[in-house]
C-alpha cells in the first residue's frame, strides 16, 4: 500500500473484517472477566439502573469494567486500522507461496545435482589419472587455442571468428532504443557472468559452437565441463511443448525448436568425440545449463517434468520473470568451488571444440 493513498474498498471490507473480530474479541472479554454480554440488553438496563441509583465506582473490577465500556469504539477503529494495514493479500496466498518456494528449492538442487553429475563419475574422475596422450596441433589451431586462453576483452573475442564478430560488433554498435538495446543489456550480463568466472582463474571460452549448436559460455574445469547456454531470443513468453512432434517452444510469433533439445544433443556430440578422439577425457563429466536472461516460461510445470527426466538444468538472470526458476548464484558458486583446469585439458578441449566447428563449416 502505497503511503498517503487509501482505497475505498479495502477500507469498507476492512471496517467488516474489524467489526467481526471486534463483536467476537470484546464480547469474549467482557464475559470472562464481568459476566457481562455486550448484546443482551438486560445486562445494559441493569448497568444503568446502577448508574441512576448513584453507583459508586470503588473496586478495581469495577473500575476495569468502566475503563473497558469507554475503549470500546477507540478499540474498534484501532482494529479496523490494523486490518486495513494488514498485508491480507500475502497472508491468503502464502501456502501458494510456500509451495513455489519448495518448487523452486527442488530445482534448485535438481541443477546442481546436474551440474555435479552421478557421484560414481566423480569418483572415477578423481582416481583415475588420464593417460598420457600426444596431440598433434597444427599452426593454425595453435594460433586460435592462443587467442582463446586469457582473452578479456570483446574486441579479441571477435577475432576468435568471423562469426562472433559479426553478431558481437552490430549489438556493440546499436543506440537505438530498440528490442537490439536488450540484447546488448543481455549479453552485459553474459559477459559479467563469464568475467566473474574468470576472476576465478577458470578457462572460459565465449560465442563457440559444438556443430550447429551454438554455446554462449564454455567453463573448463579439472573435473568438468560446463556448457551455459543463452535462452531463445526469439520472443518474450514462452509455452514448452517437449511432447509435441517436433518438440517446440511456443512464442508469440509462432514456434520455435525445442532449445532443451539442442543442449542434448550437443552433450551428446561432445561425449562422442571424447570417447573417440580423446579417450582420456572419455569420462569427462559434462554438463549443460539454459539460463534465460530475459521473458517468461509460463508451464513450468511442464518444463519441471522434463527436466526431472534429463541430465540438464534451468536457471534464470537478469529480466526473466520465471520465478519459480533459481537464480544463477548457486550454481555459479558451484563451479568456482571447482579446481582450475590445468593447460594441457584446456588444450585439448579447445581442440574439441574447433574441431567439431571446423566439422559444421564443412558441411
Amino acid at each position: 500500500m502505497k503511503k498517503g493513498k487509501i482505497h475505498f474498498f479495502r477500507l469498507l471490507f476492512s471496517a467488516i473484517i474489524g467489526l467481526a473480530l471486534f463483536y467476537v474479541a470484546a464480547r469474549e472479554i467482557f464475559l470472562f472477566f464481568w459476566n457481562f454480554d455486550l448484546t443482551l440488553e438486560r445486562h445494559w438496563m441493569h448497568i444503568w439502573n446502577k448508574w441512576q441509583n448513584g453507583w459508586v465506582i470503588r473496586t478495581p473490577r469495577e473500575i476495569g469494567f468502566v475503563f473497558a465500556v469507554l475503549l470500546l469504539i477507540p478499540s474498534y477503529f484501532l482494529l479496523w486500522y490494523l486490518v486495513y494495514v494488514f498485508p491480507l493479500k500475502k497472508f491468503l496466498l502464502f501456502p501458494f507461496s510456500l509451495f513455489e518456494r519448495r518448487k523452486k528449492a527442488k530445482l534448485l538442487k535438481q541443477s546442481l545435482e546436474a551440474a555435479r553429475g552421478p557421484s560414481n563419475l566423480q569418483e572415477s574422475l578423481q582416481n583415475k589419472k588420464p593417460p598420457e596422450k600426444t596431440i598433434k596441433i597444427s599452426a593454425k589451431k595453435m594460433h586460435k587455442i592462443d587467442q582463446l586462453r586469457g582473452k578479456q576483452t570483446n574486441t579479441a573475442i571477435a577475432n576468435v571468428s568471423e562469426e562472433t564478430h559479426q553478431n558481437i560488433q552490430p549489438r556493440s554498435l546499436s543506440k537505438k532504443p530498440t528490442k537490439e538495446d536488450e540484447a546488448v543489456s543481455r549479453f552485459d550480463l553474459w559477459e559479467e557472468l563469464a568475467n566473474h568466472l574468470e576472476e576465478e582463474k577458470l578457462f572460459i571460452l565465449r560465442q563457440m559452437k559444438v556443430k550447429n549448436i551454438p554455446v554462449n559460455t564454455f567453463v573448463i574445469t579439472q573435473e568438468a565441463l560446463f556448457l551455459l547456454f543463452e535462452g531463445p531470443s526469439e520472443g518474450d513468453s514462452w509455452e514448452v511443448k517437449e511432447n509435441s512432434i517436433p518438440p517446440v517452444w511456443q512464442t508469440e510469433s509462432g514456434n520455435i525448436a525445442s532449445p532443451l533439445r539442442a543442449m542434448v544433443n550437443a552433450k551428446t556430440i561432445l561425449q562422442n568425440y571424447f570417447s573417440t578422439e580423446q579417450p582420456q577425457y572419455a569420462e569427462l563429466n559434462i554438463n549443460c545449463c539454459m539460463i534465460l536472461d530475459h521473458g517468461n516460461v509460463v508451464n513450468t510445470d511442464d518444463l519441471l517434468s522434463v527436466l526431472e527426466e534429463w541430465d540438464i538444468s534451468v536457471l534464470r538472470m537478469g529480466s526473466c520473470k520465471t520465478a519459480v526458476l533459481p537464480d544463477t548464484t548457486a550454481l555459479i558458486e558451484y563451479i568456482k568451488s571447482q579446481p582450475a583446469s590445468s593447460e594441457e585439458m584446456n588444450d585439448n578441449v579447445a581442440i574439441a571444440i574447433l574441431d567439431l566447428m571446423e566439422v559444421d563449416e564443412n558441411i
